[in-house]
């Protein structure tokens, strides 16, 4: 009876080690003079010189709540632009859900998935500017 299940744990395994290898995308403010409107974000795949995989990004509040949403248009996991600006769809995307206007006071998790994850959270300073927060 054992020996029966050892296939199924071996299997059972690599598709744990395998999922848990999914390479991690990095996302950052483009730069540190970032402000409303519209700040721009950038997007890197440390295992892919050439450009970021990913299909969508979200931005919510904290709680949950969707602020924007694209998604690619074509095959999942494809390459996506290295910089994104909020509020602007880039091409080969289009909008999931409309941007509302980001608000002094609020902190917002930008999330980009595809081929991997990686997100970041952000607070909108009184003076408009961004900063990373934790």
């Amino acid at each position: 009876m054992a020996l029966r299940r050892l296939p199924f744990l071996a299997a059972l395994l690599v598709a744990a080690l395998t999922g848990a290898c999914e390479p991690p995308l990095h996302v950052q403010l483009a730069s540190a003079e970032e402000s409303l409107p519209s700040p721009a974000f950038v997007i890197r795949e440390p295992s892919r010189p050439e450009g970021p995989r990913y299909d969508l990004v979200r931005v919510s509040l904290l709680d949950g709540t969707p602020v924007w949403a694209i998604r690619a248009r074509g095959s999942l996991g494809g390459p996506g632009p290295a910089r994104l600006v909020y509020g602007v769809v880039p091409d080969g995307f289009e909008e999931v859900q409309p941007a509302t206007p980001l608000e002094v006071g609020h902190t917002y998790a930008v999330s980009v998935s595809g081929e991997g994850r990686g997100g970041l959270h952000v607070r909108v300073q009184q003076d408009g500017s961004l900063t990373a927060a934790p």
